[in-house]
């Protein structure tokens, strides 16, 4: 894979430098280098070269650099930082005019991460996505990992009325012969695990958040699990204050430690390589560092942990008490509603050992045997294919404490509810005839809302 990446400066075709009259006096050439891809501030230790000549200069902390002694002409500039080499960004050179005895000023600057976004992912069909190029090393020796397997993990949440779905995602590439990576269609909200392997077991995970920005670079240091160190640190939170008996963890592994009453800790036998600490202590907001561990060393690192919970006074507050079953319309659709409706009462007098059983005992349901249990059905879904290996089974839709859930389409479909945890049940033979917030298009077969045990409030009573 070749990363080129085309900057923001035009470029021309440049005729070698015309050779300034040894007579002629010298001019003097300035300028700034500018990091606009990573930091947003100027780029310090950046080597500016004056193309087909070996005068080098290079820029200090604010940027600035100054190329003295120049012969009048035109020349082709360009510059070098390790950065835009771990990135695997190339800057094209920029044409300049240098003038006889006077000063001329040039603005250079890495391009900026819409332009790395946009040009290095070209088949992004997304907008609003980012990009990670990574470096991956040895963790040893330090020298790139060519064909190491890297995954970028997240998970996104799909909510709809009644439903809450976190599903997990994640972009996979490998690295190419110089050892970068270019992952593509990331977000840019939440923070992200990057994963690496190489071909021989070497691993390591660093945490990336884009926070916004549609560009990040990563770079990414593999061992063996045979190759470990040592982690010492301590844990603070914000304003400094250490932090006695923390639980600290080296995410990925079992590698655990307490810290002591001065906020120290030591971590052994950890992994070498590219790695996560996370925090712990009651009270406060866990804390994240990522560490570089090089295999036999000591690696010191500092874990900051969010401030303290404030804890206010007692608020009494006074209210009428309504049971669960009221509170979630049970009782009131068990006048009013056409369903058929079943109680503790009716749910013990059953003697039902699974959840299917309890139904027996409910008019116009029929228990469809099944292997070594049973399939609820209210109404024959006929010409329906659910699962080929049922037949013709439409199963109902189900509610649990107003959470609908769909029975897996496995050989043997079951409701992981045991009749002891039931509360209460309602039983509708058609989308039509439930409640209007529990009707949807998938519950033409019936509906079924459980109530359990487990759905009431710690601080109410069960019936």
């Amino acid at each position: 894979m070749r990363l080129i990446l085309i900057g923001s400066f035009s470029l021309a075709v440049a005729a070698p430098a015309i050779a300034a009259q040894s007579q002629t006096p010298p001019g003097i050439l300035r300028g700034v280098v500018f990091d606009s891809l990573i930091t947003g501030r100027p780029l310090d230790g950046a080597e500016v070269w004056i193309e087909s000549t070996n005068r080098m200069a290079r820029s200090d902390a604010a940027g600035n650099f100054v190329l003295g002694a120049v012969p009048p002409g035109r020349y082709r500039l360009t510059f070098y930082h390790p950065m835009l080499d771990s990135a695997g960004v190339f800057v094209p050179p920029v044409m300049v005019d240098v003038a006889s005895d006077s000063s001329t000023n040039v603005k250079l600057a890495t391009p900026s991460p819409e332009q790395a976004h946009r040009l290095l992912c070209r088949r992004d069909p997304l907008r609003q996505t980012g990009s990670i190029v990574g470096m991956i090393r040895n963790a040893a020796s330090g020298k790139p990992i060519a064909a190491a397997t890297v995954t970028v993990h997240w998970t996104t949440y799909d909510v709809s009325e009644g439903w809450v779905r976190g599903a997990p995602r994640s972009v996979q590439a490998k690295s190419d012969s110089s050892g970068h990576v270019l992952l593509c269609g990331l977000p840019t909200d939440v923070a992200l695990v990057v994963r690496g392997r190489s071909n021989a077991g070497a691993a390591g995970m660093v945490m990336v958040d884009l926070a916004g920005r549609p560009f990040a670079r990563a770079d990414l240091q593999l061992a063996a699990q045979s190759d470990t160190g040592t982690i010492e640190g301590v844990v603070r939170t914000r304003i400094g204050s250490l932090v006695p008996g923390a639980t600290v963890a080296a995410l990925g592994t079992d590698a655990t430690a307490r810290t002591d009453e001065f906020g120290r800790f030591n971590l052994e036998g950890v992994m070498a390589g590219s790695g996560i600490l996370e925090a712990h202590a009651m009270g406060y907001m866990p804390g994240h560092t990522m560490t570089s561990v090089r295999p036999g060393s000591v690696q010191q690192v500092e874990i900051v942990i969010g401030d303290s919970v404030a804890v206010l006074a007692p608020v009494s507050v006074e209210g009428k008490y309504e049971p669960y079953l009221a509170r979630v319309g049970y009782v009131q659709r068990k006048l009013t509603a056409l369903g058929h409706f079943l109680d503790t009462t009716d749910i013990r007098r059953s003697g039902a050992s699974r959840f299917e059983e309890v139904f027996r005992m409910v008019p116009g349901v029929k228990l469809r045997p099944n292997g070594s249990g049973f399939l609820i059905e209210l109404q024959r879904g006929e010409g329906q294919i659910w699962n080929p290996t049922l037949g013709n089974y439409c199963p109902p839709l189900y509610f649990i404490d107003g959470v609908g859930f769909r029975l897996p389409p496995t050989q043997t479909p079951s409701v992981p509810i045991v009749p002891a945890e039931i509360l209460a049940i309602e039983v509708y033979s058609n989308v039509f005839s439930a409640p209007p917030q529990y009707q949807r298009r998938d519950g033409a077969c019936g509906v079924i809302l459980v109530w359990t045990k487990r759905g009431v409030p710690k601080t109410g009573a069960s019936q």
